[in-house]
């Protein structure tokens, strides 16, 4: 699976220089690359919630032997086609687009194997994660690099069918990865498109690392826009020092992923993470110091290896803190909103470049960083145990609510009502619809349950039981074991 990923991963990003060189070789125009680029990334901007359906659905191996599998001869279309001279533009754009569909659901898919191979051992699921993390990495550093030297020697339609046969190996090498578990959701799994943002919404700890996870990848796009300015204006418009500055992070974050694969035994997932909040936002207040070029480079690297140990034990609590049924369509969540931050990161750096130059915004990435590393270490501070991962059981084989009363019980429960549906007045007798309850307040309710009792109730038993009193005795119901 992990050789299978890394491939793949190569072939992505090699695709990401060989399509845009092929629309300028092809056009000579960069508006067209440009538009090639955006095409890649849009669906997971506008379809990212579908991924999760589809994972639930049909599990997580199945679903990255299909992407695989279809990116390979979607990508061949392009330089079949052009042979052909049958490639319009706007086919281009098509074929792309279906590209990034595919890629939608394939991260998610594979942070989720990982979890299942390893049987949700928390080590081995971070070292996993930390390896994934690792041939991200690696490809994203010299998949590009690989292809711009083979497009010296090869036409971008020859580099194209090169990036064909990667998915395709990586689709046969992931056929031979033995099938873990059912594979498919069951039928007690959450539906909807947005059951993945309302569990991350129960779920303290999880909701603000999910705000973290946006505000980084927003700073660290606002970054890229800004290095190669930096060093076109504070280093004499030296290209070898734009390059320096990149190589350099790419470098440190192949380090970093091998940093976390050794320290995972070491330190709990939380704390460990929490410890790489710290690291990758510090170092990055060089940069507005006008340091010389030693420093820069150590303090892009340093930050850059952190952001693999804080993402493996990060994925690693999102893929075993929460219950196996809700685990696609969390992950997913997670990986939709963090791609929609990346195009605002890239318009907002190039708006206040134009307007204010590169000083404010290298104080903003410093900014941004340190204050979405101190929301991850204050959830990592005040996060309660992890949830129950088990499916409905009883409260005195795992649960917090070992020796509850049902007046105990029926207490938490009102607490959860009145938090989710934001009216202290609620009592036990009030009907859920008529305090203009919703899915999403739905959802919340069952995430409490589960976090604060340990029992896992579908999302239905809130609309079959509208009332705190009728969910209490639900609740004591599947605890007993009678539902």
């Amino acid at each position: 699976m992990l050789l299978a990923g890394g491939i793949s991963a190569f072939g992505s990003q090699m695709s990401m220089l060989a399509l845009p060189w092929f629309v300028l070789e092809q056009t000579g125009s960069a508006g067209r690359a440009g538009l090639v680029f955006a095409a890649q990334i849009l669906p997971t901007a506008l379809l990212g919630l579908l991924g999760g359906e589809v994972v639930q659905r049909f599990g997580p191996r199945r679903v990255m032997v299909c992407c695989d599998a279809a990116r390979a001869p979607v990508i061949a279309l392009v330089p079949v086609l052009h042979a052909a001279q049958m490639l319009s533009f706007g086919l281009l754009l098509g074929i792309v687009v279906v590209l990034g569909v595919f890629t939608i659901p394939y991260l998610t898919a594979q942070r989720l194997l990982g979890t299942e191979l390893t049987h949700g051992d928390a080590v081995a699921v971070t070292r996993v994660n930390s390896v994934l993390e690792g041939t991200v990495n690696l490809a994203a550093f010299a998949g590009p690099a690989v292809a711009g030297l083979l497009l010296t020697a090869l036409s971008p339609g020859q580099v194209l069918l090169a990036d064909a046969g990667t998915y395709a190996v990586s689709a046969l090498l992931l056929s031979a990865v033995p099938a873990v578990g059912s594979g498919r959701g069951t039928a007690e799994a959450p539906r909807g498109l947005l059951a993945g943002l309302g569990y991350l919404r129960g779920d303290r700890f999880l909701g603000m690392a999910a705000v973290s996870s946006v505000l980084y990848g927003l700073l660290f796009r606002m970054l890229w826009i800004a290095l190669p300015l930096l060093a076109f204006q504070r280093f004499d418009g030296d290209p070898a020092v734009g390059g320096l500055l990149v190589a350099c992070s790419g470098a440190g974050a192949v380090l970093g992923s091998i940093t976390a694969y050794l320290v995972a035994s070491r330190f709990p997932p939380r704390l460990l993470a929490a410890g790489a909040a710290i690291v990758i936002a510090l170092p990055l207040w060089v940069l507005v110091t006008g340091a010389a070029l030693p420093w820069l480079l150590a303090a892009l690297a340093v930050s850059a290896a952190a952001v693999p140990v804080l993402n493996a034990p990060y994925f690693t609590l999102l893929t075993t803190r929460v219950p196996p049924v809700w685990r696609p369509k969390v992950l997913q969540a997670v990986i939709t909103v963090n791609a929609l931050g990346g195009p605002a990161g890239f318009l907002l750096a190039g708006f206040l470049i134009d307007r204010a130059g590169l000083d404010p915004v290298l104080y903003l990435v410093a900014l941004v960083a340190t204050f979405a590393s101190a929301v991850f270490v204050t959830a990592a501070w005040r996060a309660g145990p992890a949830p129950d991962t088990g499916k409905a059981v009883p409260m005195n084989e795992n649960a917090p609510a070992v020796e509850r009363t049902r007046t105990e019980t029926a207490a938490i429960i009102l607490k959860l009502y009145r938090a989710a549906l934001d009216n202290d007045a609620l009592t036990a007798d009030s009907d859920f619809f008529e305090s203009d309850g919703d899915s999403m307040a739905a959802f919340e309710l069952t995430v409490g349950v589960l976090r604060e009792l340990g029992v896992e109730l579908p999302v239905g038993a809130v609309f079959t039981h509208p009332s705190p009193d009728m969910l209490t005795d639900a609740v004591l119901a599947v605890a007993a074991g009678r539902a």
